[in-house]
């Protein structure tokens, strides 16, 4: 229904269009017009960028279309004081011209909307079938699928556009994008399920069966923020100073945007006296303390969960321990 309504109003649009244009005026009376035409449509488009002046896109809507109903009223005058005279051959062309153009140029969109999607996994999949022709059938299910998603060709990944090239012919390589899509949705809908468990457990005590706590608002931006942390501090350790640099650390994070996370974020960092051991640290929404610390320079992250700060440091016992694995088992993560 939408459909049909859309291009009903487009073929209208089309033929008003065509009648507003059977009537040329002089040069100069065109240049005025499209100037006129030009300054209110800058003027609406401007207007409609701040709320305060969306009040002016009314009267300026209102001049376009009495303009417009002069302009097709001189048209359709026109069209019947010389009705006898019209080429209706030129003329049906005439009206017939927009509408092909478009048509043309929608299947122009529509073919480099298609090799701009599934270029890559075309060129990808000559790894495993160099012959283009027989890559051509394996590829058409998924351009017929999804060919138009980006989003989703975007995760059609090495094991999936292998498994494509692999097939034996077009009905296996169906087949394989059949399972792919629907990978693709328990994917969606367990990331979906995961967002409602959030809302739902917003506020809530205690852990469920597998021992995790029950309201995880922030967790993963928080375990991802820190890890992103320790990356860092690996990164610089032993260039500036012995051990890990702090200082370079919080010079760092004053101009990082940790996404998903609030811009007075909480985050803090922390190396111990002798710099062989840091860890940083964020309190989230739900009062739960996370962390992550590393120890020395082997790259292992040590993991803490818990309702307060962490006494002590990674490796030097404490809270964390001296063995980084007995700190493995982690249900928040």
């Amino acid at each position: 229904m939408a459909a049909s309504t859309t291009s009903y109003s487009s073929f209208v649009s089309i033929l008003l269009e065509f009648i507003i244009n059977l009537r040329t005026f002089h040069i100069a009376v065109e240049f005025i017009l499209q100037g006129i035409f030009g300054f209110l449509l800058v003027l609406t488009n401007v207007a409609s960028i701040r709320p305060e002046h969306q009040r002016v896109s009314k009267p300026i809507n209102l001049l376009f279309a009495i303009i417009g109903l002069i302009l097709f009223g001189i048209g359709i005058n026109h069209l019947v004081s010389t009705w006898g005279d019209i080429d209706w051959q030129q003329t049906i062309l005439g009206l017939l011209m927009p509408i092909w153009m478009a048509a043309w140029a929608a299947l122009f969109v529509l073919v480099l909307g298609l090799y701009t999607n599934l270029e890559r996994i075309f060129r990808l999949m000559g790894l495993k079938n160099p012959s283009w022709i027989s890559r051509f059938w394996r590829i058409l299910p998924l351009a017929n699928r999804v060919g138009l998603h980006p989003r989703t060709i975007r995760k059609c990944d090495g094991y999936w556009y292998n498994m494509i090239s692999s097939s034996s012919g077009y009905s296996e390589a169906r087949q394989v994008v059949s399972e792919f899509l629907q990978s693709q949705a328990d994917a969606d809908a367990k990331e979906a399920a995961a967002a409602q468990k959030l809302i739902d457990n917003a506020g809530q005590q205690g852990v469920d069966e597998a021992g995790a706590q029950l309201d995880q608002r922030e967790f993963k931006e928080t375990w991802d923020a820190l890890e992103n942390i320790m990356l860092w501090f690996h990164g610089w350790y032993g260039k500036n100073v012995a051990g890990y640099d702090l200082a370079k650390i919080k010079q760092i994070m004053s101009l990082y945007d940790f996404k998903g996370l609030p811009s007075d974020h909480g985050i803090t960092t922390h190396v111990s006296p002798d710099g062989e051991s840091c860890y940083a640290m964020r309190k989230t929404v739900s009062g739960r303390v996370l962390a992550v610390g590393m120890h020395g320079h082997d790259y292992q992250y040590w993991h803490w969960d818990g309702d307060h700060k962490p006494g002590g440091y990674p490796g030097q016992g404490g809270d964390w321990g001296t063995d980084w694995a007995t700190q493995e088992f982690n249900p928040n993560r």
